[in-house]
């Protein structure tokens, strides 16, 4: 499914920091595609994951910007609907944040989450 067909509730945003992220991040490496899920992890039970993709299922839903796509298992797009990706550099730190308004709760050090 792309984009283009899913309805006005089914969303994943993406900040113009993170897409410029993601490219830089793929710059110079031909057909890759950034998959983004959860997966059982940590002491609140999720934690999200990014990798390198060129495969793309039929059980995919696929979110298209210029250089690249997002491609998101419809299992765990369940529990990244209405998400916003960000991209926020803190003086010489940087990190990719999830504002996730499915989560319940999160563990101290941030790296997992409830539903």
């Amino acid at each position: 499914m792309t984009t283009s067909e899913n309805t006005i509730n089914n969303h994943l945003d993406v900040t113009e920091s993170a897409i410029g992220h993601f490219s830089s991040l793929l710059k110079n490496k031909d057909s890759l595609n950034i998959r983004i899920g959860i997966r059982d992890s940590g002491c609140s039970g999720y934690a999200y994951f990014l990798e390198f993709s060129k495969e793309i299922s039929s059980d995919d839903i696929e979110f298209n910007f210029k250089q690249f796509k997002i491609i998101v298992d419809k299992k765990s797009f369940t529990f990244l609907n209405g998400t916003t990706i960000d991209y926020v550099r803190e003086g010489v730190n940087s990190n990719l944040t999830f504002i996730n308004p499915n989560v319940s709760a999160e563990c101290g050090c941030g790296e997992s989450f409830s539903i």
